[in-house]
C-alpha cells in the first residue's frame, strides 16, 4: 500500500510538467487560431487575384519548368499504374518490362531536365 502511495505521488509530479507543457502548446495554438482569423479578415477586403497571374508562370523558362513537372509526375503515374495492371492480369509481364522500361527512360530525362531548369532559375542548389 506505502509502496503504491509513492508511486502515484511520483505519477503525480511526473504530470506537472507535463500538464504545463499542453496548457503553453494550447495558448501558442489559439493565438496562432486568432492570428489565422485575422489574416483571413484581411484578406476579405482585398480583391481577388487574376487567375492568369496564379497559373501562369511569369517567364518562358518557369513555364518550361512547370511542363517538365507535370510530364515528369505523369510518367510517374503511368509507371505506378502499369505496376497495378500487371498485378491484376491485365498486361502480361513481357510488355510491362518493355514499357516500364521506356517510360523510367524518360523519367529519369525528365528529372534531369527538371534538375538542370532549377539550378539555371537558382532553385536548386
Amino acid at each position: 500500500m506505502q509502496t503504491a502511495l509513492t508511486k502515484l505521488q511520483s505519477d503525480a509530479a511526473a504530470l506537472g510538467p507535463l500538464s504545463a507543457t499542453l496548457q503553453s502548446n494550447a495558448a501558442i495554438l489559439r493565438q496562432s487560431i486568432r492570428d489565422a482569423d485575422g489574416v483571413i479578415e484581411g484578406s476579405r477586403a482585398l480583391p481577388a487575384p487574376d487567375i492568369d497571374a496564379l497559373l501562369v508562370a511569369p517567364t518562358v523558362v518557369a513555364n518550361q519548368l512547370y511542363d517538365a513537372v507535370a510530364e515528369e509526375r505523369a510518367l510517374g503515374d503511368a509507371i505506378f499504374v502499369l505496376g497495378r495492371a500487371v498485378e491484376r492480369g491485365r498486361i502480361g509481364p513481357a510488355v510491362f518490362a518493355k514499357t516500364t522500361r521506356s517510360l523510367a527512360r524518360e523519367w529519369y530525362l525528365k528529372k534531369a531536365l527538371v534538375r538542370k531548369i532549377g539550378r539555371g532559375m537558382g532553385l536548386v542548389g
